[in-house]
């Protein structure tokens, strides 16, 4: 009786343990898809930066090719551009000069 009593304390050990493992396969398959989905975004749109200024309140700063948008997000009013601006791009040659004269 007690062989038998171990015997299905294992199978349901086993059982549970094989239930997570299909279950980490599951998270696991779900966060590379999910990350590969985001990388290949056609739009070549990217959100940088959130900053929740409270529970409905937020900002963002997206960025899309070189131009940059803050955007103010409102459970209220919805979505609006607060600013937006050109990034140019840094020349490296420009710093390592300016550092060199300093």
């Amino acid at each position: 009786m007690e062989q038998s009593l171990t015997m299905m304390l294992l199978q349901s050990i086993a059982a549970l343990a094989g239930v997570l493992a299909l279950f980490a396969l599951f998270v696991w398959s779900m966060k590379r898809f999910q990350n590969h989905s985001l990388s290949s975004n056609a739009s070549g749109m990217r959100v940088l930066q959130r900053l929740s200024l409270d529970s409905k309140h937020s900002l963002i700063e997206v960025q899309r090719g070189s131009k940059h948008y803050i955007l103010s997000i409102s459970s209220v009013a919805g979505v609006s551009v607060i600013e937006s601006f050109e990034k140019e791009p840094v020349d490296v040659s420009e710093i390592v000069k300016q550092t060199a004269d300093d």
